[in-house]
């Protein structure tokens, strides 16, 4: 009986073991800001953005420039003019400005979408990289230790930047 016991208290004592130990988690943070910043492809998008706005900013400009004269040369020609005439050309002005501002919006929301568009297939690399380097080395959770998802304290994570690195061959 007391044979019994024993074997019944040891194999109580591994189930007890083994789910404690299944209850072990394993944490890793990165700064996902720091490991964007280091991939080759993110400065070639970045320059890409770059010459998109300027190409925008530059056809907004010529329009704005070209506005500007259509204005001034109304200031020149504005005492000769009917009154009727006069009216029908502030009010086309008018409208044109309108548009204006709704091709500098258009082109802020058109930067947006490129940038979007060119950061996409980043974030998409760096996620694989992370989601196999956190399955490879049995994290539990992977915490973003970047500007806005700071981590404070973290006693038992790892820092997987390297591992992350590594497996992007960066």
């Amino acid at each position: 009986m007391k044979g019994i016991l024993k074997i019944g208290m040891l194999m109580l004592s591994l189930v007890f073991l083994s789910t404690t130990e299944g209850l072990a988690q394993k944490f890793g943070h990165l700064n996902s800001g720091l490991l964007l910043s280091m991939m080759p492809e993110s400065k070639a998008a970045e320059s890409e953005l770059q010459a998109y706005r300027q190409q925008q900013e530059k056809m907004l400009q010529d329009r704005v420039t070209a506005f500007q004269a259509k204005i001034a040369d109304l200031q020149k020609r504005f005492p000769t003019l009917a009154p009727a005439v006069a009216k029908a050309e502030q009010e086309k002005l008018a409208a044109e400005e309108q548009e204006l501002y709704a091709a500098r919006a258009k082109g802020e929301e058109d930067v947006v979408k490129k940038r979007e568009a060119l950061l996409k297939p980043i974030y998409e690399k760096a996620d694989v990289a992370v989601q196999a380097v956190g399955k490879e080395n049995g994290f539990t959770m992977i915490f973003d230790s970047g500007a806005f998802n700071v981590v404070l304290f973290a006693e038992d994570a790892t820092d997987i930047l390297p591992l992350v690195k590594a497996k992007m061959g960066l």
